[in-house]
């Protein structure tokens, strides 16, 4: 049998964080049918008013069946709509979220994760996985949170080892063909990249899309990546570069989203090839770059707790100044020093919170995945699958 999947990061955030959403959802529900696919998975389908347009227009493209998580905001952002039947479905949210204290960066609020999904064919069930690892943030932060995505691919690797069956794994990765992080997932999961093994590599994010104008380097970064199952293998056919014709809304340029998306034709055969991995190298490799993060996470608990003390001892320096001043200075200036005490206070109090409860959480996260890895031995995967 053949099958034909797509999967579209849609910038589905509320505006003003995303532009034109109604007019690009109302573009991208149209697109749907045109594809003919069997199922799309959807990132960053952040609102529920989004959820329902797409959901609705997937039913009129024939994709009847749907899951996504009802919360918003720690709701993951994915949906998956198919034309088969789902059988099962599971979410696990990942430990390494990002940093709490950068609002802006949004990650660790988003409820990230990855969801599998079991459909039921007439020969035999597939296992579709759809995720989105988080973002590089790389004007700002230097690590680019190389060793959370690392810790996500490691989660999402070891739960692909109990699937026996084919996999289609689809998503917005945050990592280009030559990084790290794709030497890890395709080195510890046996998963094959469709267009580099067909040869047919298109970027995602390029700056002729109507909201990447000031993009500097074309990348691709969304993936159909595929792994044969214990009785039925996978066998790219086809893929291309979807959702990314430009359009007009209201007389302006506009793209169906800040990503391309992209569409891969699959053939599921009964004859599948043995599965390599994991690999030595993406072992090694992964647990580097773990320990990285993890040192990453010490340093920021070390500052975070510099900071705490100094804010504290500031609030401190305050109120002795307050009581030290005498009645007629005390009545002119005790707002203001109040506000002093408090104004430092307030950030101390933050600092604390960050130094002693989200960094522990998170170091705890790198060790606790850094110990799974290391019970993963090479070659363990084409046991698990024989």
């Amino acid at each position: 049998m053949r099958i034909r999947v797509a999967t579209l990061n849609v910038w589905g955030l509320p505006e003003p964080f995303s532009e034109r959403l109604s007019g690009r959802l109302k573009a991208i529900g149209e697109r749907i049918a045109a594809l003919d696919v069997d199922v799309v998975a959807f990132q960053e389908v952040w609102t529920s008013g989004a959820r329902r347009r797409l959901r609705r227009a997937g039913r009129g493209a024939g994709l009847v069946h749907a899951w996504s998580r009802h919360s918003s905001i720690n709701g993951s952002g994915l949906l998956v709509l198919s034309r088969l039947p789902i059988e099962s479905h599971r979410f696990d949210r990942f430990s390494l979220r990002g940093y709490p204290e950068r609002v802006d960066h949004a990650d660790y609020y988003g409820g990230k994760g990855f969801a599998q999904i079991r459909l039921r064919t007439d020969e035999g069930p597939i296992t579709i996985i759809n995720t989105h690892l988080h973002a590089r943030h790389s004007g700002d932060i230097a690590h680019a949170y190389r060793g959370h995505r690392t810790g996500q691919i490691v989660e999402l690797g070891i739960a692909s080892l109990a699937i026996r069956d084919p996999i289609i794994t689809m998503g917005d990765f945050n990592f280009r063909e030559d990084t790290p992080e794709y030497a890890v997932l395709t080195g510890l999961t046996g998963m094959r990249d469709v267009a580099a093994e067909l040869d047919r590599r298109r970027a995602t994010i390029w700056a002729e899309n109507a909201y990447r104008a000031a993009t500097r380097e074309s990348r691709r970064i969304d993936y159909v990546f595929t792994r044969d199952g214990a009785h039925r293998g996978v066998i790219p056919i086809y893929t291309e570069r979807v959702f990314d014709e430009p359009f007009h809304l209201s007389g302006q340029p506009a793209s169906y989203s800040d990503h391309g998306g992209v569409l891969a034709e699959l053939e599921i055969s009964d004859r599948p090839q043995p599965v390599a991995g994991p690999l030595r190298q993406a072992i090694e490799l992964a647990s580097e770059m773990l320990s990285t993060g993890r040192a990453d996470a010490k340093e920021r608990q070390r500052d975070s707790r510099a900071w705490a003390g100094v804010g504290l001892a500031s609030a401190a320096l305050a109120s002795v100044g307050i009581r030290s001043l005498d009645v007629n200075r005390r009545r002119l200036l005790r707002l203001s020093l109040q506000g002093v005490a408090v104004a430092a206070l307030a950030p101390s109090l933050g600092f604390s919170v960050l130094s002693e409860v989200f960094a522990p959480d998170e170091i705890r996260a790198f060790d606790a995945i850094a110990a799974r890895l290391s019970r993963m031995q090479p070659d363990i995967l084409e046991e698990t699958l024989a």
